[in-house]
C-alpha cells in the first residue's frame, strides 16, 4: 500500500465520500485534515490514529519517512482548488510512494445537494465554471465578502438581470443554505438573510427546480450546527440520526472509556455469579466491558443463568440485548434513585447484588440498596478520562464558528467540557449555543457547573435527545 494517500472526501459532507476514501481513513496511522475538510468521517479512523489539522507538507514527508501510513483529507478533489498537487510533487521528489484518490468538487456537489440540476434535457447541455461567457449553467465560487462583486461581474459579462440564480452559502456542508432569485435581485435578497461565508453562485434553468427538488432544506435540523461530546466509539448512531435530519455535526469527544484490568477482584466477582442474585448495569459501557471480562476469564453469558439483570436506561438494556440477554427490569429514569424506586417491590434483605460500573461514579445506588439490607459489591470495570486533544479542539471550535447546540449524554461529558475553558470566560465563549442533555442527572450537573440547559430528552437515549432537539428547533 502507498505510504501516503491524498484523499478527496467530498466537500465536507460525509455522504459524498467514495469507498476508496473510507478505506484510506480506516487504514491510516496518521490523518491530516486540509482546510475546509469536515470531520464527518473521522469516526472511521482507528482508535489510536494520530488525527490533526494539516499544518505543513514537511510534516507529511517526515511522517511518511518514519514508516507511518498517512492519509491527507481534502474537501473535494485533492488536485482541484487545494494544495494536493504541491504535496504530491514534494512526495515525488522525496521518493515517497503515494496515490491520489479523487473526490467530488464542491461546484458539482453543492448544487445537487440544494436541488439544482446542472444539466436538463433540452434546456441546459453545458456547464461553465468561473467567469465564463459560455455555458447554459454557470457555477462561480465566491469567497466571503465577494458575493456582490461576482454578481456584478456576471451582469457586466452580459448575463440578463432576469436570469434564474442562486447563492449557496457554506457549500458542500450539511448546513449549506440556498437563496434563489433573479440575478439582478440576488445580492439584495441575500443581504436580508444576514448570511456570510464562502458561497457558490449558480445560474441556469435548473435553479427554478430547486424549490421542488431541495430535500435537504426541508429537513427539521437543516442549518443547525450540533456538537457531539460523547465517546468516539458510541457516536455512530447518534451522528447518523442528526445528519439524516439535516444537521451539520461536529464531533469532539470529551470522554474516553478505558477498560480496567481483569484483576483478581474481577475474577472473584465472576466466579461468585452463581451466588449473585442481581446484577445492575448503569451504562452500556459497563455492559460491554463486563462481557469482555467474562470472555477473558473463560466464561460467557451462561454464567448469568441464575442471576436477575437490571438496566438503568434503555440504551443499557439494548446493550444487554446485543449479548442475547433480556433484563428483568429496565428503569425509564436514567438515575440510581429511579432504579431503587423501581425495585421497591423486591425483597432486598440478604440479596447479593453486583454493580459493574465506572471507577468513579455516584454512590447513591449502593447506599440506597444497602439501606434495604442488600449485600452490594461495586465492581469498577472502566475508567472515564478526558482525551488530551479535547481542550485545544474545543477552544479552536468556539474561537471560530462555534455551534448552535451542545449535546451532553452523561455527567462526565459535562465535567470534561467545562474544564476545557477558563471558568470566567465560559458563558461568553459559548455565546448563543443551546445546551441539550440526555437526562435529568446530566442536566443537573450542567446547571451546577454554570450552564443554562434548554433541552432535556424525555426518553433518555440518543434517539430521544435527537427528537428533543428537533422539537425545540421546530418551536423557534
Amino acid at each position: 500500500m502507498s505510504r501516503v494517500r491524498l484523499v478527496g472526501v467530498g466537500p465536507g459532507h460525509p455522504g459524498l465520500a467514495t469507498v476508496q476514501a473510507v478505506e484510506a481513513i480506516k487504514d491510516a496511522d496518521v490523518i491530516r485534515n486540509a482546510d475546509g475538510c469536515g470531520t464527518g468521517l473521522l469516526h472511521l479512523a482507528p482508535g489510536n490514529a494520530d488525527i490533526a489539522p494539516l499544518e505543513s507538507i514537511d510534516e507529511v514527508v517526515r511522517l511518511a519517512r518514519s514508516g507511518r501510513k498517512v492519509t491527507v483529507l481534502f474537501p473535494g478533489n485533492p488536485y482541484a482548488f487545494s494544495n494536493g498537487s504541491e504535496i504530491a510533487e514534494r512526495l515525488d521528489r522525496a521518493g515517497i510512494d503515494f496515490e491520489a484518490v479523487p473526490g467530488l468538487i464542491v461546484e458539482l456537489a453543492a448544487p445537487v445537494m440544494s436541488g439544482i440540476p446542472l444539466t436538463i434535457e433540452g434546456l441546459s447541455a453545458s456547464i461553465g465554471f468561473g467567469l465564463v461567457t459560455g455555458g447554459d449553467t454557470v457555477v462561480l465560487r465566491l469567497a466571503s465578502g465577494w458575493w456582490e462583486s461576482g454578481i456584478a461581474a456576471l451582469l457586466q459579462n452580459g448575463r440578463p438581470p432576469e436570469t434564474p440564480a442562486a447563492l449557496i452559502v457554506n457549500p458542500g456542508l450539511p448546513g449549506q443554505h440556498r437563496v434563489s432569485s433573479a440575478l439582478g435581485e440576488l445580492a439584495r435578497k441575500a443581504a436580508t438573510y444576514g448570511l456570510r461565508g464562502d458561497a457558490l453562485l449558480v445560474l441556469g434553468p435548473g435553479v427554478e427546480m430547486a424549490e421542488r427538488l431541495d430535500t435537504m432544506a426541508k429537513r427539521p435540523l437543516h442549518g443547525r450546527r450540533i456538537l457531539i461530546t460523547r465517546a468516539r466509539h458510541q457516536v455512530d448512531p447518534f451522528r447518523r440520526e442528526l445528519v439524516d435530519l439535516g444537521a451539520s455535526v461536529v464531533e469532539i469527544a470529551t470522554i474516553e472509556i478505558r477498560r480496567l484490568p481483569t484483576d483478581d477482584r474481577v475474577t472473584r466477582a465472576i466466579n461468585n455469579l452463581e451466588r449473585t442474585a442481581l446484577v445492575i448495569f448503569a451504562s452500556a459501557n459497563a455492559v460491554d466491558i463486563f462481557f469482555q471480562m467474562l470472555l477473558t476469564t473463560g466464561s460467557d453469558a451462561r454464567a448469568l443463568h441464575n442471576t436477575k439483570l437490571c438496566a438503568i436506561g434503555q440504551e443499557t438494556a439494548d446493550a444487554l440485548g446485543a449479548h442475547g440477554l433480556r433484563p428483568e427490569l429496565v428503569t425509564s429514569e436514567y438515575t440510581a434513585e429511579g432504579l431503587a424506586n423501581a425495585l421497591q417491590g423486591w425483597e432486598m434483605a440478604g440479596m447479593r447484588v453486583l454493580v459493574p460500573r465506572a471507577e468513579v461514579a455516584r454512590d447513591a445506588l449502593p447506599s440506597l440498596l444497602a439501606n434495604r439490607g442488600a449485600e452490594v459489591e461495586i465492581l469498577p470495570v472502566y475508567r472515564a478520562v478526558c482525551p488530551v486533544e479535547t481542550g485545544p479542539a474545543l477552544i479552536r471550535l468556539f474561537d471560530g464558528e462555534g455551534v448552535d447546540v451542545i449535546t451532553f449524554t452523561s455527567s462526565s461529558t459535562v465535567y470534561n467540557f467545562v474544564r476545557a475553558f477558563p471558568e470566567d470566560r465560559l458563558p461568553a465563549i459559548l455565546g448563543e449555543a443551546e445546551i441539550a442533555c440526555m437526562g435529568p442527572v446530566t442536566a443537573d450537573t450542567a446547571r451546577k457547573l454554570g450552564l443554562q440547559v434548554s433541552i432535556i430528552a424525555r426518553e433518555y437515549t440518543t434517539h430521544g435527545l435527537v427528537q428533543a432537539i428537533a422539537e425545540a428547533t421546530a418551536r423557534k
